[in-house]
């Protein structure tokens, strides 16, 4: 390794500036954190636009088609383009771009680390993919040749050292983040704010649900929402209010959601700053995917009490998230039901633990330490 900030190539195979989802955020952000301890030079698609400042440095030089996932596909641009860098270390998101990531590692004698976002073969697996298996062989592979791997959930982790038998040494918690260090004030002006906007309740407990809607496992979630949460939290004679934000919710569900009383569809919200601080309750009855779910941190990050089934709580850590995340198990929505009548009495408290395991800056000067330390 060079003395002083190392030099890491970043190979990112798509589309994530600028960001307008939490995939897009969960590549972006880890690598703004990242830019601010070393040069992290990041190989992506020509169709990323920079939206703002940030610390990395893009290199748009793959292509959009299905060609760029081809083992070694521009490796000799990439190669001559980390030669002239002087790059230490290759850092790649998903299993995808790992011939090349290895290929480069051998050439330029230099390790090379991949980020896991999920367990792709049991995310196939639950999708009903055919070719799971094929999947599974592969990442399995890819996993035990990598200098280290980044989980961002400790299931994961512990998943690929049973079922991968991937060395316990390689495998690192590196989990999905928030950009912020402590718990933002502001919650009754920004209730108000935002009830004038939408024209909503500003008394009542405001319960939500958020994320792109044209993604399989978010509709999943709230057809629980719809057919099982709420029809329980009408019989308890509660009062309250449901919003569903997000782009792409399918014509279906927003002509139901426009039938059923105490829930709203809001759409996009560009800036969700006034309105993650006017919500009280996070919905994540989250059960297909994998990896960790991204608006959970989010929201505890916002200091919101999150209400989560055991699947969307994978990447949690509850000992660090206090009385501010409440498990139910899997499919019992009388138990899930139960945590959201007793949550909108609590008074939210994030401790300080959350933020010394979650905040950006600490989760990738973690990563920074594991890269900068490694040895051929």
């Amino acid at each position: 390794m060079a003395n002083g900030p190392i030099k890491v190539l970043s190979i990112v195979p798509y589309r994530f500036l600028p960001p307008s989802s939490g995939g897009h955020l969960g590549i972006a952000m880890p690598h703004q954190y990242l830019g601010m301890h070393c040069e992290d030079h990041i190989v992506c698609t020509k169709d990323n636009i920079p939206d703002k400042d940030y610390s990395f440095h893009l290199h748009p030089i793959l292509e959009r088609g299905v060609k760029r996932y081809i083992p070694l596909y521009k490796f000799r641009q990439i190669t001559k383009l980390a030669t002239e860098l002087g790059i230490d270390a290759i850092y790649c998101d998903h299993p995808y771009m790992a011939p090349t990531a290895i290929a480069l590692s051998g050439k330029l004698k230099i390790p090379w680390f991949m980020r896991s976002h999920n367990i792709e073969a049991e995310r196939f697996r639950t999708y009903g993919k055919k070719w799971w298996p094929i999947m599974r062989t592969f990442e399995g592979a890819i996993m035990r040749r990598a200098n280290g791997i980044f989980f961002v959930a400790t299931e994961d982790l512990k998943w690929s050292i049973e079922k991968y038998n991937v060395a316990p040494e390689k495998c690192h918690f590196i989990p999905y983040g928030t950009t912020l260090d402590k718990a933002p004030s502001g919650h009754i002006e920004a209730k108000k704010k935002v009830a004038e906007q939408l024209q909503l309740d500003k008394s009542m407990p405001w319960l939500y649900f958020l994320g792109a809607m044209d993604f399989h496992p978010n509709t999943h979630a709230l057809s629980f929402i719809l057919d099982e949460i709420m029809p329980r939290l009408n019989k308890s004679n509660f009062k309250y209010q449901v919003l569903i934000a997000g782009k792409g919710l399918p014509e279906e569900l927003k002509n139901r959601i426009d039938k059923t009383p105490y829930i709203k569809y809001t759409g996009f919200i560009p800036d969700l700053d006034d309105f993650l601080k006017a919500c009280d309750v996070m919905l994540n009855p989250v059960l297909l995917g994998g990896g960790i779910k991204t608006k959970a941190v989010e929201a505890l990050g916002y200091n919101k009490i999150v209400v989560s089934s055991f699947s969307g709580s994978a990447g949690l850590l509850p000992e660090v998230c206090g009385a501010n995340l409440h498990i139910s198990p899997d499919n019992n929505w009388d138990a899930f039901t139960s945590n959201v009548l007793v949550s909108v009495d609590q008074i939210p408290s994030v401790p300080d633990s959350f933020y010394n395991t979650y905040y950006w800056g600490n989760v990738m000067k973690k990563a920074y330490d594991i890269i900068s330390s490694a040895k051929n």
